[in-house]
């Protein structure tokens, strides 16, 4: 589920329109759309994004949203996939057209094993073997036909959020539909940070690959101008602010939007007295100092988590009769967001800065809490491979390597073999850490 706004949209206007524009060429002209939305993190781009969404939801469209998430060195094969498809199961469109579409039904169950109709003529989700790629074929075509025929019955919007952290799997997906999505009504965004792209990023090669499609949009968020900063202040603010005000948050958050947004709530808290921090990490840790230790201890809990976490799973976590409130504390600061049943940061930098800020044996602990919850529950939805990265974080390599291997069946079962390749070569290293042998030339067979 999207994050909900932190405050009415400002800026952007021609950024949203390009996107409109896209939008309402394949609405009307079936004339699909592919767009990249790239940025700086905290830049605005899932506040634009939002904005998209209401627009498009307005306009009577569907809006299908998913965000891929970090997860250590453990890709969450289709993630931001799933998350869609859950929203095409509860919409009654595309619940009906699901139930309508029973040839796909199969290929689909490997991601959502919820949507088969288990008959006598349709086998078990993964039971069909993968070869050479063959299954992730027919799930990609699969995919592709649901986004076309739920486009017949009104436009749809697929947003793929946080693209710098997706899976192999979900960046070949993304590649597929760039190059195969030629008419319907579907329009298609994914965002990514720019600053996260060192030489060797994994989703560079992608990035390459797409440049080379004429038919592929980009649209780049600068940082906001000096003006556009201080309508985004006076909005936060409700009233227009000390023009030296802006030109001190304009200096030092050199105009990303997310910056200057904790450094107002910080000089707010201030009564605008002292001086501005300089670093964004120096902000972000104050608003978690203003709570009181169980607030902190929430937050704490929460960033080990790595992800949107169940309300049930980071009280047991945080392990302490006061969490309950703590998490009331951090999601009326504005740290955390909730949609009733889970949380998740406000923003991304939060999380980071809060992980980063843990002491060794505060994060140990954590993930070894979070591993053992994870294990009791069969139904968790990062499945082995989360489970897997908070074992390896919580220093239990023995359990971490039974783990991997099962989730490399999973990834087999969801067509995802790149990711299954990377937790048996993961299983293999583990095997050499552990100075176990025997299993080794098993994992090798495996992987090949």
């Amino acid at each position: 589920m999207p994050r909900p706004p932190s405050h009415a949209f400002v800026g952007r206007s021609a950024e949203l329109t390009e996107l409109l524009g896209a939008f309402d060429a394949a609405a009307t002209e079936s004339d699909p759309s592919f767009t990249l939305v790239s940025g700086d993190a905290g830049s605005g781009k899932t506040r634009l994004l939002q904005e998209l969404q209401s627009r498009v939801e307005a306009a009577g469209g569907l809006a299908l949203v998913g965000s891929c998430v970090q997860v250590g060195d453990f890709g969450l094969p289709y993630l931001p996939i799933v998350d869609a498809l859950r929203t095409v199961e509860a919409d009654p469109t595309g619940a009906k057209v699901l139930r309508a579409e029973s040839a796909l039904r199969p290929a689909l169950a490997r991601l959502l094993p919820q949507l088969l109709d288990r008959s006598a003529d349709e086998p078990e989700p993964g039971t069909a073997p993968l070869q050479d790629g063959l299954g992730q074929g027919q799930l990609f075509e699969a995919l592709h036909r649901v986004l076309t025929i739920l486009g017949a019955a009104r436009p749809v919007l697929l947003v793929i959020e946080d693209a710098h952290w997706a899976d192999h799997s979900t960046r070949d997906l993304i590649a597929f539909l760039a190059r195969t999505l030629r008419s319907g009504r579907v329009t298609v965004v994914v965002s990514y940070r720019t600053d996260d792209l060192q030489r060797r990023h994994p989703l560079r090669p992608l990035l390459a690959e797409l440049a080379r499609l004429p038919e592929v949009r980009r649209v780049a968020l600068a940082p906001f101008t000096r003006t556009e900063l201080a309508q985004l202040l006076d909005e936060l603010t409700g009233s227009p602010v000390d023009v030296h005000l802006v030109d001190r948050v304009f200096a030092r958050s050199q105009g990303n939007a997310f910056f200057a947004e904790e450094l107002i709530r910080a000089g707010r808290n201030t009564n605008g007295a002292g001086r501005l921090p300089d670093q964004l990490t120096d902000v972000l840790l104050s608003r978690v100092e203003e709570l009181d230790s169980a607030g902190r201890q929430a937050v704490r809990a929460a960033a080990v988590a790595g992800r949107r976490v169940g309300h049930g799973l980071l009280l047991a976590a945080a392990d302490a009769p006061e969490t309950e409130e703590g998490l009331r504390q951090a999601v009326e600061a504005g740290l955390l967001t909730t949609d009733g049943e889970s949380y998740n940061f406000r923003h991304a930098l939060f999380q980071e800065a809060v992980y980063g800020d843990l002491l060794p044996g505060e994060r140990v602990r954590l993930h070894a809490r979070f591993a053992e919850l994870l294990a009791a529950d069969t139904d968790a939805a990062g499945g082995p491979a989360e489970l897997a990265h908070h074992l390896l974080a919580g220093h239990d390599l023995p359990a971490a390597l039974g783990a991997l291997i099962r989730a490399a069946t999973a990834a087999e079962t969801m067509a995802a073999p790149a990711e299954a390749l990377r937790h048996l070569e993961q299983a293999v290293a583990l095997l050499d850490r552990l100075g176990t042998g025997g299993d080794r030339l098993y994992l090798l067979l495996r992987a090949r």
